[in-house]
C-alpha cells in the first residue's frame, strides 16, 4: 500500500497524500503541508460523510469523488470500495488531468490489494 500511495505522491503537482477510513483513522500520511495528518484524516472522513449523506438524501447516489477548488490550491477526495477515503491537495497550477489520471490507477491498485 505505501509504495502505490508513495508513487501518487511523486506526481507533479501533488502536496499531500491522506489516506483514512471512514472513521477519521489515519491510515497513510505523506505531505508537505503544514497541517497535522491527523487532523486532515478527520477532516476528511467528516466532509466525505456529509457529502455522502446528502447525495443519499437527495436520491443521488454514494459519493465516488469530490474536487474542492481553493484560491490556491485543489483538493481531492475519492472513496475506495473498502469504505477507505483518500484525500490529494494540489497546487492550483498543477495539471487537474495528469493528478486525476494517477489518482485513478491508484486506487485501481488499492482495491486490487487483497488485505
Amino acid at each position: 500500500m505505501n509504495e502505490i500511495l508513495e508513487k501518487l505522491k511523486k506526481t507533479p503537482g501533488i502536496l499531500s497524500v491522506v489516506l483514512t477510513d471512514k472513521d477519521g483513522n489515519l491510515l497513510y500520511s505523506s505531505s508537505s503541508l503544514d497541517a497535522s495528518p491527523i487532523v486532515i484524516a478527520g477532516l476528511t472522513s467528516a466532509f466525505a460523510g456529509y457529502l455522502d449523506e446528502m447525495l443519499s438524501n437527495t436520491g443521488m447516489g454514494k459519493l465516488t469523488d469530490t474536487i474542492v477548488n481553493g484560491s490556491t490550491g485543489r483538493v481531492i477526495i475519492s472513496k475506495l470500495e473498502n469504505g477507505n477515503i483518500l484525500c490529494v491537495f494540489m497546487t492550483a497550477s498543477g495539471n487537474l488531468g495528469l493528478v486525476k489520471f494517477a489518482i485513478s490507477n491508484t486506487i485501481q491498485n488499492l482495491n486490487n490489494l487483497k488485505e
